[in-house]
C-alpha cells in the first residue's frame, strides 16, 4: 500500500470514529531530511546568457575555450513510452508535458575542470528545466519525491565531497503527492559542483569522465529519469589554493586596483563561522565606489556577489572603512571609499554538514577612479575552497582570481538575492497577514480530524466529563486548561523557529523534528504503547493517560496538570500533519519577522483549540453523549486499534534500512510493557519501581540492538547479480569473484554476511586485490542459482565459492557457518598470495559424492 493510499484510509477512518467523539488528529505526512550539509541558495531569475555559469571560470592558456551554450545531451523523445536508459513511462505522464512533445522538457550536460596539480578538480552537471518542469534538490529527503542523484562511473575518479548547487532550492509544503512535506525544488536552471580526486594525473590528458544521473521532474505529472548517462567533458585549468603569502593580490592589467580575497581558514567544522575578506588597495589618487547590498543600480558601484556558496549561509558585507559622498554637479553624486578598504563577508558552516570540500566563489565589479577621471569598469572572478572537517582549524587561504568583463557582473541576476538574512523582512502587507492567519486557523481546525490523535481526544473529552463530575464550572476549567496546552507547545514551536533562524539563519519548520530519526523512533514507540495502554495490557501513569478500571487516583482525577500535559501531548501528534492550508502558510511565514512567525503560529494554535474552547464556553455541547459507564472501557479498546494503524504509517515513513529495526524495537517496547502490566496495582512501590526500571532496561537495550544488528554494514561491498555469463567472462579476464549464496529467511547468511564477509578487513582485500563480489539470491526460488548449487555438490545455503581466475574449474567452496579469517585465507590462497594454512575450503573436485541434505537455520 503506498503512503498515498494509506493516508487516504487513515483518514476516512478518523471521520468515522470522529462521529462518535467530536474529534480528531493526526497521520504522518512522511521522513523530513533536512539539509546536511547544506543550505544552499535560491533565484528565480532565469539564467543569464551572458555571465560565465557558475563554478566554471574561463579557462586558461592550457585549455581550449569551451562552447557555453545550452547541451540537449541526455534528452530523449517523449514521442515514444520508452525514454531510454530503463524509462518507461505512461501516456499520462507524456499528456502532461503539454509543450513540444518532440523533446523532453529537461537536459543535463557536464563538465569538469583540473586543478594545475593535475590531481584534483571539480565536476559540475547542469540541469535545464523547460515548460514550467521542475527538479529535486540532492539533499531532498525521503517520504517526498527523489532527490536528484549524481555518481561518477569513470574508474580513478571517486568524490571528495557532496555535491552543491549554484542557486538554492525553493521549499514547498504541498507539492501534489507530498503535501506535508518539505519538498525541495529546482526550477529553470541549476548547476551542482563538487570536489572530486583523480588516482593518475590529469595535468596531460583529460579524457571524458562518465557520469550517472537518477532524479524526477515534475508539473502537473512527474517524469523519472533513472540511469542517464553523460559524458563530463573537460573544461579547463583552474590555479590551485594557496595559503595566505605575502603577495597574493591580483590586478588587471593597467588597472589602478589591486585585489586580494582571502578566506579566514581553509579548515572549518559544522557549525563554525568563517569570514571572507575582499580587499581593494587602490593607487595613490585613486578610489573605488561604495558597496550597497539593497541597491539594484550597477553605475557608479562596486558590486559583489557569491556565485557559489556550498551550502554556506552568508550575510550581508560591511566594509572597514567610510565611505564619502561628493556632488558633482549637474544632478550627479556619488560615494566612494578614498582609500584601501576591506569588505567582510560572514559565512555560516550549517551544524549538519557533512566532511568534505566545499568550493566558494564569487564576482566582482569594480572601478578606479580619481577626481577628475576613471578608469574602465572591470570585472574579476575569484574561487577558493573549504574543508569542511574535525581537523583542528588551519590559517588564512587565498583565493585564485582572473579578469573577466564588468558587464557580465553588472547582468548577474544574483547580485541581490545571494545574502541569506535579505529574507528575514516584512513583505506581506496588513491583508495579507490576515489572509494568512486565517488560513493558520483553519489548518489548525482541520489537525483536529486527523487520524493518530483520535484516541486520546475522544478519550480527553469523556474524561473532561466523567473527572468534573456533573459540575460545568469544572469542566469548562479543564477544557480551557487542555486547549491552553495546545496553544502552549504550538508557540513554543514559533518562537523555536525563530531562534534557530537567528542563529543557523534556516528556519526551524513545522513537523521539523521528525527529520531527527531518534525523535521518530521515541514518538512511534509512545504511540505504540499508548495503544497497548488502550487495548489493556499495561497502565501508562501520565496525568491524563490512566483510563482503565484498575487506574489508580492518578487516573481517575488527573487535575488541572494532567489537561494540560494532555494538550501538548497532542498537540506533538499533530505536527506531522500540516494539513490542508498550512504548508504555503508556513514556507511564507518562517520568511518574514519573528513577530509574524509568531503571529502565524498563535493561528495554527487557537484553531486546534477551537472545537475545545467552544465546549469550554457552552459545556451543554457535549450533553448527548451517554452517562459514564461499562461502555467507555469497550470504546477505549476500539480507539488503540486506529492508533496501532498510525503507527503502522509512522513506521513506512522510515528508510527501508531503518524500517526492520523498529519493527523489532516495537517488539521489545512490547515486552516491557506487557511486564509492567503484569506488576497488580495492589504491590508495593519498590516491587513497581524495580519492574519500570528492568522493563525501561528491555525495551532501551532492545532499541538500540535492533538498530545495531539489523543495519546494513558500514563496509557494504558492491555486490553484483550473480550470472554465469557474467562469472565466466570475469574469470575470463582472470579476476578473482567471490560468490555468496544466500536468502533472507537464512539466518545463518545473514550471520555471515556481517561477522565474516561484510568487515573491513574483507573490504579492503577485495578493493585492493580487485576482487569482484557476487550475489546468488535464492530468496525466491531461483532455478539457475540452484543449477549452480547443485554443480558445488550443495543443496543448503549458506554457501560460499570462490572462483580464481587462474584456476577456474577448481573453486574454493566455503559452507555452512564461516569466519572472517577463513574467508581472507580463502582468497589470498584464490589470487596465490602468501600459501595460506587450510582454511577448510573444499575444491568442487574433491567435494562430498553426494550433495549435503544439513539444512540452515531459517527465519
Amino acid at each position: 500500500m503506498t503512503n498515498g493510499s494509506l493516508r487516504c484510509f487513515c483518514v476516512v477512518l478518523g471521520w468515522l470514529s470522529a462521529v462518535s467523539i467530536l474529534a480528531a488528529p493526526s497521520s504522518l505526512g512522511g521522513d523530513y531530511s533536512v539539509l546536511e550539509a547544506r543550505l544552499p541558495e535560491v533565484s528565480s531569475q532565469p539564467p543569464d546568457p551572458n555571465a560565465p555559469p557558475s563554478g566554471n571560470q574561463p579557462p586558461s592558456p592550457k585549455a581550449p575555450p569551451v562552447d557555453s551554450k545550452p547541451s540537449t545531451k541526455g534528452a530523449k523523445s517523449l514521442k515514444s513510452k520508452s525514454l531510454g536508459n530503463g524509462l518507461e513511462i505512461g501516456d499520462g505522464l507524456i499528456s502532461g508535458f503539454q509543450d513540444d512533445l518532440n523533446s523532453t522538457p529537461y537536459s543535463y550536460e557536464a563538465s569538469y575542470e583540473v586543478e594545475e596539480s593535475g590531481l584534483r578538480g571539480r565536476l559540475q552537471v547542469t540541469a535545464t528545466l523547460l515548460g514550467g518542469y521542475h527538479t529535486f534538490s540532492t539533499t531532498q529527503g525521503t517520504g517526498g519525491p527523489d532527490p536528484t542523484v549524481i555518481s561518477i562511473v569513470t574508474p580513478g575518479v571517486s568524490m571528495e565531497g557532496p555535491f552543491t548547487p549554484d542557486i538554492a532550492f525553493e521549499v514547498s509544503m504541498d507539492e501534489p503527492g507530498a503535501e506535508g512535506i518539505r519538498v525541495e525544488i529546482h526550477h529553470e536552471s541549476v548547476t551542482w559542483t563538487a570536489p572530486i580526486q583523480f588516482d593518475v594525473s590529469r595535468e596531460t590528458t583529460q579524457p571524458d569522465l562518465e557520469v550517472k544521473i537518477n532524479a524526477q521532474v515534475c508539473k502537473e505529472s512527474c517524469i523519472p529519469i533513472r540511469g542517464l548517462e553523460l559524458k563530463a567533458t573537460f573544461a579547463g585549468f583552474y590555479e590551485s589554493p594557496k595559503a595566505l603569502g605575502l603577495d597574493d593580490s591580483f590586478r588587471d592589467k593597467d588597472s589602478p586596483i589591486a585585489w586580494t580575497v582571502v578566506l579566514s581558514k581553509s579548515t572549518a567544522a559544522p557549525g563554525d563561522d568563517v569570514e571572507l575578506l575582499l580587499t581593494a588597495n587602490p593607487d595613490d589618487q585613486f578610489h573605488i565606489y561604495k558597496y550597497d547590498s539593497t541597491d539594484s543600480e550597477t553605475n557608479s558601484r562596486t558590486l559583489i556577489a557569491l556565485t557559489q556558496k556550498a551550502g554556506m549561509i552568508a550575510k550581508t558585507p560591511t566594509s572597514d572603512a567610510q565611505h564619502v559622498h561628493k556632488d558633482l554637479g549637474g544632478g550627479i553624486e556619488v560615494d566612494y571609499y578614498p582609500k584601501k578598504v576591506t569588505f567582510k563577508i560572514p559565512l555560516k558552516v550549517p551544524n549538519q554538514a557533512i566532511p568534505g570540500l566545499y568550493p566558494i566563489q564569487g564576482i566582482i565589479g569594480y572601478q578606479g577612479c580619481t577626481d577628475g577621471s576613471c578608469d574602465q569598469p572591470r570585472g574579476i572572478q575569484f574561487q577558493t575552497e573549504l574543508k569542511i572537517g574535525n581537523d583542528p582549524a588551519s590559517g588564512p587561504i587565498a583565493a585564485s582570481m582572473q579578469a573577466i568583463p564588468f558587464k557580465t557582473v553588472s547582468a548577474n541576476g544574483n547580485l541581490n538575492k545571494w545574502i541569506d538574512e535579505e529574507g528575514v523582512k516584512l513583505t506581506l502587507s496588513g491583508s495579507e497577514i490576515w489572509t494568512k492567519f486565517c488560513l493558520a486557523m483553519l489548518g489548525g481546525l482541520i489537525l483536529n480530524f486527523m487520524p493518530c490523535v483520535l484516541p486520546v481526544i475522544g478519550l480527553k473529552i469523556l474524561g473532561f466529563v466523567s473527572e468534573a463530575g456533573g459540575d460545568r464550572g469544572k469542566s469548562s476549567l479543564l477544557t480551557l486548561t487542555y486547549a491552553a496546552g495546545i496553544i502552549s507547545l504550538i508557540l513554543g514551536l514559533g518562537l523555536l523557529s525563530v531562534l534557530v533562524r537567528a542563529y543557523t539563519g534556516n528556519a526551524y519548520g513545522w513537523g521539523q523534528q521528525f527529520s531527527s530519526i531518534e525523535f521518530r523512533v521515541l514518538i512511534t514507540a509512545f504511540m505504540f504503547s499508548l495503544a497497548l495502554s488502550f487495548l489493556g495490557v499495561w497502565e501508562i501513569p501520565i496525568p491524563g493517560f490512566a483510563m482503565s478500571k484498575t487506574s489508580t487516583e492518578l487516573s481517575n482525577r488527573e487535575g488541572y496538570l494532567g489537561a494540560f500535559f494532555k494538550g501538548l501531548i497532542t498537540t506533538i501528534l499533530a505536527t506531522p500533519c500540516s494539513a490542508p492550508f498550512l504548508g504555503g502558510v508556513f514556507v511564507v511565514a518562517l520568511s518574514q519577522p519573528a513577530w509574524v512567525v509568531l503571529l502565524i503560529f498563535f493561528g495554527v494554535g487557537l484553531g486546534m483549540s477551537l472545537p475545545y474552547l467552544a465546549v469550554a464556553v457552552q459545556p451543554s455541547l457535549l450533553s448527548f453523549l451517554p452517562k459514564p459507564g461499562a461502555w467507555m472501557e469497550t470504546f477505549k479498546e476500539f480507539l488503540a486499534f486506529p492508533m496501532l494503524l498510525s503507527v503502522v504509517f509512522l513506521v513506512s515513513g522510515f528508510l527501508d534500512k531503518d524500517r526492520m529495526s523498529m519493527l523489532s524495537a516495537l517488539m521489545f517496547v512490547w515486552f516491557a510493557c506487557w511486564m509492567i502490566g503484569r506488576v497488580p496495582a495492589w504491590a508495593e512501590g519498590r516491587t513497581k519501581m524495580k519492574a519500570w526500571l528492568i522493563s525501561t532496561a528491555v525495551a532501551v537495550a532492545g532499541t538500540y540492538g535492533s538498530f545495531y544488528a539489523l543495519q546494513p554494514s558500514r563496509y557494504e561491498l558492491a555486490w553484483q547479480e550473480y550470472e554465469e555469463s557474467k562469472l565466466d567472462a570475469l574469470v575470463a579476464e582472470g579476476k578473482t569473484v567471490m560468490i555468496d549464496f544466500t536468502a533472507n529467511w537464512c539466518q545463518n547468511c545473514k550471520l555471515n554476511l556481517r561477522v565474516a564477509l561484510e568487515t573491513k578487513q574483507v573490504k579492503e582485500l577485495l578493493e585492493s586485490k580487485g576482487i569482484v563480489p557476487m550475489v546468488a539470491d535464492l530468496t525466491n526460488y531461483s532455478p539457475k542459482v540452484q543449477a549452480k548449487l547443485r554443480e558445488l555438490n550443495s543443496l543448503s545455503i549458506p554457501v560460499l565459492a570462490i572462483y580464481s581466475g587462474e584456476n577456474p574449474d577448481n573453486p574454493a567452496v566455503l559452507r555452512d557457518l564461516i569466519t572472517e579469517t577463513q574467508v581472507i585465507t580463502a582468497l589470498h590462497q584464490a589470487i596465490s598470495e602468501s600459501p595460506p594454512v587450510n582454511p577448510q575450503t573444499q575444491p568442487a573436485s574433491l567435494t562430498r559424492a553426494e550433495p549435503s541434505t544439513t539444512t540452515s537455520a531459517v527465519r
